[in-house]
């Protein structure tokens, strides 16, 4: 009978290890650093030289710009000239970037942002912002002049913040749009936020508090915990395609820039559970 309960007491140990194996290598990276970076460059390659074929597709990839569904190849895909800046965050767990970019159409700047979503080494979601002249701030020299932020430097470990905060900061800046907010974010101080290339923050204050806006539902779907990026997607006060990319070191939000397109009736994209 011992020995019957040592066996069962080994192969339950065996199981126990073989399962936190297996949840080990489930919830491991699915995409590195290099191979995200890497289509992030194709992708603009490919915009630059108006050939979306240039692109490793999944079979049923989606295309939005500012939130209207598109072919690839169609739209802004016509138009893109040089690239001028960008800045990218690297999401090797759900295997999604965003990107924030200034390129030029007919001569003239404007100011681009790009979420690209991989499934097995292919894109299968593509969503774009374009912020023209008539777009709100519409400034993009003003993102220019923020070239010599480090967005994309890889934090060293004591200055990281645990995704799960990162997500939640997120989402409680646009809780913030209210009478009396009840959600707070942990700002640094100074902290400073640009829209649209426009600076509108004062004194390095980057709370919204004092803005009631009745937000919708967003989403949170690329977390770059080694470079402190969190990025969210929002239709801003049910007008505005928009996404806000928030730079955090050491718990605390520092640096913000938004993306904010043109009107329309939603972002094209439906909401979904924010990644852990």
């Amino acid at each position: 009978m011992t020995n019957k309960k040592n066996r069962r007491a080994v192969i339950l140990a065996a199981l126990v290890a073989a399962i936190g194996c297996y949840a080990t290598m489930a919830g491991a990276a699915e995409c590195t650093r290099k191979e995200l970076a890497a289509t992030v460059n194709t992708y603009f390659k490919a915009l630059t030289a108006h050939d979306a074929k240039r692109l490793p597709l999944a079979r049923h990839a989606g295309f939005t710009e500012n939130g209207m569904p598109k072919d690839f190849g169609e739209g802004f895909w016509k138009s893109a000239g040089a690239v001028r800046l960008k800045r990218s965050a690297l999401d090797t767990q759900t295997c999604g970037t965003v990107t924030q970019a200034i390129i030029e159409e007919d001569g003239k700047p404007i100011i681009f942002g790009v979420r690209l979503k991989l499934v097995h080494g292919r894109i299968s979601e593509v969503e774009t912002l374009l912020a023209r002249s008539k777009e709100f701030a519409f400034k993009p020299q003003g993102v220019l002049d923020t070239a010599n932020q480090d967005w994309e430097g890889i934090l060293p470990v004591k200055d990281r913040t645990p995704r799960a905060v990162m997500i939640k900061a997120a989402h409680d800046y646009y809780d913030m749009f209210a009478k009396d907010p009840t959600a707070s974010v942990p700002f640094g101080m100074p902290c400073d936020r640009w829209e649209n290339g426009t600076k509108t923050t004062r004194n390095g204050n980057c709370s919204p508090k004092g803005l009631v806006i009745n937000q919708p539902p967003r989403r949170v779907p690329v977390v770059d915990e080694q470079a402190g990026i969190v990025v969210a997607f929002i239709h801003f006060a049910r007008s505005l395609p928009d996404m806000h990319m928030f730079k955090m070191k050491d718990g605390k939000v520092i640096l913000v820039q938004a993306v904010i397109g043109a009107r329309a009736p939603s972002t094209g994209w439906p909401v979904e559970d924010a990644p852990q």
